[in-house]
């Protein structure tokens, strides 16, 4: 994993497909857990569904278009 400060705020992460897997798998466990909460914090749970809403997004169009945003 590679991480880089691009600038405020913003980074540059570099993971692979592996630790990319485990980051979002982590990510939907800790929403679950959230959810389920006596007294769910609900701007964190806004936060992280949107957050996995974007990478969800992203991964789709990734599949759509191709690695290099080509369409197959």
């Amino acid at each position: 994993m590679r991480i880089t400060r691009v600038r405020d705020n913003v980074f540059d992460v570099r993971v692979t497909g592996q630790e990319a897997s485990a980051l979002i798998a982590g990510a939907r466990l800790a929403l679950d857990v959230m959810r389920s909460a006596p007294e769910p914090p609900g701007e964190a749970i806004a936060m992280l569904e949107r957050v996995l809403a974007d990478f969800d997004g992203a991964r789709e169009r990734l599949l759509r278009d191709g690695p290099d945003g080509d369409r197959p």
